[in-house]
């Protein structure tokens, strides 16, 4: 049986209980109770996973592990752990940028934190709407139909265009919501809107809610955001004499 050739070593992998070492930054992300409440439970049943290592910098901060560190605090379980001198914000922004456990929402809590008014202005927004995914509302921010990038976003660089236009645009979904309650909020139906707002500047909204009130039942769900756009169409032309063509 051929032997492992063993590399070079580059670090070392140290255990303690003194938790009093381990500092939590925060523009971490927010700490999941229930994440570490399930792994308390498996680390008070089996102890640290052997392959598990958290990482922090000399000053203590952590920056990879947070949930685990947590969870071996709670049931008395000692931690493994390397020192990265020097890790700090960029180390911490790269390693949860490629862990894809982390949400959206976790990211912009990190750079509100970090007051980054862009990523602020997006928090206060998701608090008043949240009722709208966040690739919708960076649209609304954006005030425009593109997708967002979510590593662009991840990294800090997501920039809020008009936040007045936004929320107009998110009200408006909101007085459709008694027609089609179940659908409102649904991507493809706002992207079908925001598409309209964004193309059509000759659309009056009024006019559409109006056209809505009188024929509820023509706002049906649909498969594809054109097939909505052409259903928009249909209600907003409905009596008129000079039709005009969202589609187009």
């Amino acid at each position: 049986m051929n032997k492992i050739q063993v590399g070079k070593k580059v670090g070392e992998i140290f255990e303690t209980k003194d938790y009093s070492i381990f500092k939590f930054r925060d523009d971490n992300r927010i700490v999941n109770t229930n994440h570490v409440k399930k792994l308390s439970i498996r680390m008070k049943e089996k102890g640290w996973l052997p392959s598990s290592v958290v990482t922090i910098n000399g000053s203590g901060d952590v920056i990879d592990g947070q949930h685990r560190v947590k969870a071996a605090m709670s049931v008395n379980c000692p931690v493994r752990y390397k020192v990265t001198k020097g890790a700090g914000i960029d180390e911490m922004t790269a390693m949860n940028t490629l862990q894809r456990n982390w949400s959206p929402f976790d990211h912009v809590h990190k750079f509100v934190v970090r007051g980054n008014e862009n990523y602020i202005k997006f928090n206060n927004f998701t608090k008043n709407y949240p009722m709208f995914k966040y690739t919708e509302i960076a649209m609304f921010l954006n005030n425009n139909q593109s997708s967002i990038e979510r590593d662009s976003f991840e990294l800090g660089n997501y920039v809020v265009k008009n936040e007045k236009i936004g929320e107009l645009w998110a009200n408006r979904l909101l007085e459709i919501k008694p027609f089609f309650e179940k659908y409102y909020n649904k991507s493809i139906f706002v992207r079908a809107m925001i598409k309209i707002f964004v193309l059509k500047p000759e659309f009056v909204f009024e006019e559409f809610i109006h056209k809505l009130k009188l024929r509820p039942t023509m706002l049906v769900p649909c498969g594809t955001l054109e097939q909505y756009v052409g259903v928009i169409e249909n209600i907003y032309n409905f009596k008129r004499s000079d039709k005009i063509s969202l589609r187009y």
